[in-house]
């Protein structure tokens, strides 16, 4: 895969017709999921190469910025999940308050017809384009018929009767329901930073934690302690995670801590991917240090409870 950073670069890159997905891919959910593979295979069906268009900042931070949405990935992540899906090409295209003016006729003609030589393009079904959003896939559809270019437009995808968009899978994480989340997401939830110094209360405790930093653009998942999974470098850890206030404490900032079950490693200034499996309890207000140390021993053997129930039924899948 190559990454093209702008959409007049693309040309320098590859000079053939493409078939190309469109979207904010914020998440690269089922959804997403499925418009991506329906041009990675329209694209080889012809023997044509595959790209997807992201703009960067995400739109919504330019055209409602009093919104300050949360993302689900950073344009890093969502560059990498594109890569692994069989994508030839990301092009990165900076989205202005100038792009956003242009109307969707321009947007057909002048972007995905002249500048990148759409031999076909793939959207979902609710996709919008052009200034103020007007340009809808039957106008698409319209505009490239008279072009020479494929439309295919991708049909809703549901889980449990409940459409798939990234805005409800934020949605279901600030609300606590991981499960639903991660499966309409079609992999765990995860937060990706670095550790930083935190103020040793885990240590003094007898439960040492990381002080994970993820970027402040990424959405959080509910407060409360969660089952997760951590990457760091090459290596997989089981781990409690909490998220939330401490309010044991009276702390007002959000932090997210990580405590490592299988094993004891110096995680400080390392970058951590924490993989959410299960929410095992919302956060709540102790009365004193020792009632936190209890109910985390009990979290501790709940979590482990846990990982056993998991390792069996993998061994039975397999």
């Amino acid at each position: 895969m190559e990454i093209i950073r702008g959409i007049d670069s693309f040309h320098l890159y590859h000079q053939e017709p493409i078939y190309l997905a469109l979207g904010n891919f914020d998440g690269v959910h089922c959804g997403h999921q499925v418009i991506i593979r329906t041009t990675v295979d329209l694209a080889r069906a012809h023997n044509k190469k595959s790209a997807v268009l992201i703009f960067s900042p995400h739109p919504t931070m330019i055209l409602r910025p009093e919104r300050t949405t949360k993302l689900l990935l950073t344009v890093e992540d969502r560059i990498r999940m594109l890569g692994e899906a069989g994508v030839d090409y990301v092009i990165i295209h900076p989205f202005t308050p100038e792009f956003a003016a242009i109307t969707p006729q321009q947007f057909i003609t002048e972007i995905l017809h002249r500048k990148l030589s759409a031999a076909g393009v793939v959207v979902g079904y609710d996709y919008s384009f052009g200034s103020r959003g007007r340009g809808k896939p039957a106008d698409l559809q319209k505009a490239a018929a008279e072009l020479g270019f494929l439309v295919q437009i991708v049909e809703r995808v549901s889980i449990g009767g409940e459409p798939v968009s990234s805005t409800a899978i934020r949605q279901l994480l600030q609300q606590g329901d991981l499960d639903k989340a991660n499966l309409m997401l079609g992999y765990p939830y995860f937060l990706r930073g670095m550790v930083i110094h935190g103020d040793g209360r885990g240590r003094t405790l007898g439960f040492p934690t990381a002080n994970l930093q993820p970027p402040p653009e990424i959405i959080l998942p509910a407060n409360g302690v969660y089952l997760t999974q951590v990457k760091v470098k090459e290596e997989e850890y089981w781990a409690l995670t909490n998220v939330g206030l401490r309010p044991t404490f009276n702390k007002d900032e959000i932090s997210v801590e990580v405590y490592l079950l299988t094993a004891q490693k110096n995680l400080y200034q390392q970058e951590l991917i924490v993989s959410f499996l299960q929410r095992i309890r919302e956060e709540r207000k102790f009365p004193d240090a020792s009632a936190l140390v209890a109910q985390i021993q009990a979290d501790v053997r709940q979590a482990k409870n846990m990982i056993k129930k998991m390792s069996a039924e993998k061994e039975i899948a397999l």
